[in-house]
């Protein structure tokens, strides 16, 4: 079993229960370590009644990483050293969602960057007189940074954004002493996921076709976070993990001649 006691993690992006950073969150505790959340104040009040009661949470803190001065502001108010910073943030605006990426215009396109992968880099970059030895970074990907998703659209393009700062950051951070990865999680029900064209569909074809024949959940990815969160994966910086049910080494689909018919 990971053994988080005296361990602090630092997490950004749970905005309900069926967040994979809730999730995460809750391992995290399971493990014996403590945690503070950092949300955007509209989450405010359903973050207190989330957590109201739960032992292993030591503060929630409001942060909008969308502004600098708030990432900054966050890191200089809150006393102690962290072991480990959880990113789990992705947004568009619906409007960049619901057409082509062609008609994405420059102010959309900012902000999903700005907000989905630039804000890592903001936070690490912030953090670093905040972090204990030794300490671990992880955000969250998905498939479409690889690949073309229907529906996913700006989104796969900040992903991939996403994916290329993981890897350009931990010659950094390594050479402060630190790691961070990412995890590709399948498909969940989400908050977030919701706002995604076509959702449904993409869950049924990926429990069709994974190798596993099944969805993931935000168990499945908690699991694998605690992991490269730990001492146990220290020889491991700068990857991107798939938690997908092996749906992403798929090229042609079992039941090809059902799915064409």
């Amino acid at each position: 079993m990971i053994d988080f006691n005296g361990k602090r993690a630092l997490v950004f992006g749970v905005a309900d229960k069926t967040s994979i950073a809730w999730g995460i969150t809750n391992w995290i505790i399971k493990a014996g370590g403590t945690v503070v959340l950092a949300y955007q104040k509209k989450f405010r009040s359903r973050l207190y009644g989330l957590t109201k009661g739960v032992n292993g949470i030591e503060a929630i803190e409001e942060c909008d990483v969308a502004f600098d001065e708030q990432v900054k502001d966050l890191f200089e108010r809150v006393d102690g050293k962290f072991d480990m910073i959880v990113h789990a943030i992705g947004f568009a605006p619906g409007r960049a969602l619901s057409k082509p990426l062609i008609y994405t215009n420059e102010e959309d396109f900012a902000t999903a960057m700005i907000i989905s992968s630039y804000s890592l880099q903001r936070i690490a970059r912030h953090s670093m007189r905040s972090l204990n030895p030794n300490s671990a970074f992880l955000t969250l990907t998905y498939l479409g940074a690889t690949a073309v998703v229907p529906g996913y659209r700006i989104m796969g393009t900040a992903k991939a954004a996403l994916e290329s700062l993981v890897r350009e950051l931990s010659p950094i951070l390594g050479a402060a002493g630190h790691r961070i990865n990412a995890i590709s999680a399948g498909p969940i029900r989400t908050l977030a996921a919701s706002h995604v064209p076509g959702f449904d569909n993409i869950l049924d074809y990926m429990e069709h076709t994974s190798p596993l024949r099944r969805n993931i959940d935000q168990e499945d990815v908690a699991k694998t976070a605690i992991f490269l969160l730990s001492n146990l994966a220290s020889g491991i910086t700068g990857q991107t993990i798939f938690v997908d049910a092996g749906f992403n080494i798929i090229g042609v689909p079992p039941d090809l001649d059902k799915l064409v018919s």
